[in-house]
């Protein structure tokens, strides 16, 4: 009875979900069942929570490989992460792994292109994201040219791994038959900081090439093989299946 009249109490004067949690250690399950009793339903606030430095530079790796942002009617916020339909079983993943960053499960659109793959998009508006993307990212124009940390600092080892499993996930390629890993980008700033943290804490060295094409953009490239693409998987622990070496 005690920890029902403290959470109608922390409901009342208007503490989060997150907070009240963390203030009782009830289940989330537990205070919106009394939050709807004395409020109301209501759509769910989007509330940013990151208990361990490598998810929190996941995060930013995941968005600085393969998300975007618009600002949409009525000043949305729309900020999306986009992913192949091949990639299924890693948006089963996200979608669990982002519902529990910010405390709401994303839209999931299913999109089909003609003659083209086709593709799944995780979905939030909320500036709130934004603003907290903004803090650590920084872009100019176009953010698949730029995109990179706003500060990296190489002493923050967990960080630097998390935002680099991030990047793999997203950015990155297995090729099994010649257990070669590599990740690419169009940012050159974002690729220096990725070789940064794989030489500083990883300890390996990758080769990096420049892939220039006429129809697309410069590709700043980075590569690492045989037992340096295993000691780079063991490192950073990928969440995408297609990323590990078997």
């Amino acid at each position: 009875m005690k920890k029902k009249d403290e959470i109608i109490r922390f409901i009342k004067e208007g503490n989060s979900i997150n907070k009240i949690r963390k203030m009782t250690g009830c289940a989330k399950s537990t205070i919106y069942y009394h939050y709807k009793k004395i409020k109301g339903r209501k759509k769910k606030p989007v509330e940013i929570s990151f208990e361990k430095e490598r998810e929190l530079g996941e995060f930013l790796g995941i968005f600085a490989g393969d998300g975007s942002f618009t600002l949409g009617k009525n000043s949305h916020y729309k900020i999306r992460i986009h992913l192949g339909f091949y990639e299924k079983e890693y948006a089963d993943f996200l979608v669990k792994q982002l519902t529990t960053w910010f405390n709401k499960k994303p839209h999931i659109y299913y999109k089909k292109y003609q003659n083209k793959d086709s593709s799944i998009d995780l979905h939030y508006d909320s500036k709130l994201i934004y603003n907290f993307l903004k803090e650590h990212l920084v872009w100019e124009g176009r953010k698949t040219y730029t995109v990179r940390l706003k500060k990296l600092d190489l002493r923050k080892r967990e960080f630097n791994l998390g935002f680099l499993r991030g990047l793999i996930d997203t950015d990155g390629n297995y090729y099994a038959p010649k257990r070669r890993i590599s990740f690419s980008s169009t940012s050159k700033l974002l690729a220096d900081q990725a070789e940064k943290i794989i030489c500083s804490n990883v300890y390996l060295d990758p080769n990096r090439y420049l892939i220039k094409s006429e129809k697309y953009a410069d590709l700043h490239t980075l590569t690492l093989h045989g037992e340096k693409a295993k000691k780079l998987i063991d490192a950073i622990k990928p969440n995408n299946i297609n990323k590990t070496i078997r």
